[in-house]
């Protein structure tokens, strides 16, 4: 299995560089977290995209994450971590957004979930788009990252569209 990619980090290098947190509770079993994860295929009505095999428990915590590979090479990494409290979910992803290594970066607001946020811009070598969604849905925290070709990063709408449906997955999986 490969492990959480953020943007050239994994996130048990994000965990290891001082966030902490135990296990959470939630109405998903722990070991099927899998659950928690949106099929793009869904959003966007395609069979375009190929799931990998999901990790458990990226980075060590209560949670899980998959890439999805479009036929074209773009990929869609989504990752949601079920963490004790909302108040851990919003340092998760505020650590991650500071850690985040993305280019020529851009960040605004979006509505999806509590402090929805957008990160646009290229990877670090600047070969690639990329785009990173991070959200907080009561004791969850979600990052989806979308990579593509430099010029032709994935719309706006598509990533919302997608984060709104993780939002509505959480809320429906962990009754928040």
């Amino acid at each position: 299995m490969n492990p959480r990619r953020l943007g050239g980090l994994t996130a048990a290098a994000l965990l290891s560089a001082g966030l902490s947190v135990g296990a959470g509770l939630a109405a998903a079993a722990p070991d099927d977290y899998t659950v928690l994860l949106i099929d793009p295929n869904v959003v966007t009505d395609s069979q375009a995209y190929t799931a990998g095999v999901p990790t458990l428990n990226p980075g060590g915590q209560p949670g899980a994450m998959t890439v999805y590979t479009h036929r074209d090479g773009r990929t869609i990494t989504d990752t949601v971590w079920v963490l004790p409290d909302p108040g851990a979910a919003s340092g998760a992803i505020n650590q991650a957004k500071g850690v985040t290594p993305v280019g020529n970066q851009k960040v605004v607001s979006v509505p999806v979930g509590s402090g929805g946020q957008l990160v646009t811009g290229t990877s670090p070598d600047g070969t690639r788009s990329l785009s990173v969604l991070y959200f907080t849905e009561g004791n969850a925290a979600s990052s989806i990252e979308f990579t593509g070709p430099i010029g032709d990063p994935v719309p706006s709408d598509l990533v919302i569209d997608m984060g709104k449906q993780q939002d509505a997955l959480i809320k429906s999986q962990l009754g928040t």
